[in-house]
C-alpha cells in the first residue's frame, strides 16, 4: 500500500513537473530610420507623386504623409526620391541614422 501511494505521488509530481513551461516574453523593437513627407507642392497632388527610395518604388506621397505614417529604411546612406511621371520633384542623398524620425518638406522650389 505505501509502495502504491509513494509511485502514486511520485508519478503525479513528475506530470506536473513536465507539464511546466517556462514563459518568456520577447518584444522586438523597430529602430530603423523612419521618413515622412509634408507635401507643400501645388501643382501636383500627393496621391500622384511616388516615393523612390534607391531607385526603388515604395508608393504615393499621401501614403507616407507626416505625422502619421513614414517609409522605413535601412541604417545607413540612401537616394530618396519624389517623381511623378518621369520629373523628379524632390531628391536628396543623405545618411539615416538609427532610431530617427525624418520629416522631408516637398515644395515647388
Amino acid at each position: 500500500m505505501k509502495k502504491a501511494l509513494l509511485l502514486a505521488a511520485s508519478l503525479s509530481l513528475l506530470t506536473t513537473a513536465c507539464a511546466y513551461q517556462p514563459h518568456q516574453e520577447t518584444q522586438v523593437v523597430d529602430d530603423r530610420p523612419q521618413v515622412s513627407f509634408v507635401w507643400q507642392h501645388d501643382s501636383v497632388d500627393a496621391d500622384q507623386a511616388e516615393v523612390y527610395v534607391d531607385g526603388q518604388r515604395f508608393g504615393t506621397v499621401s501614403e507616407f504623409a507626416y505625422p502619421d505614417n513614414a517609409v522605413p529604411v535601412l541604417i545607413g546612406e540612401h537616394v530618396i526620391e519624389v517623381r511623378h511621371g518621369d520629373t523628379v520633384l524632390y531628391s536628396k542623398r543623405d545618411y539615416f541614422g538609427e532610431s530617427i524620425s525624418y520629416k522631408l518638406e516637398v515644395t515647388n522650389d
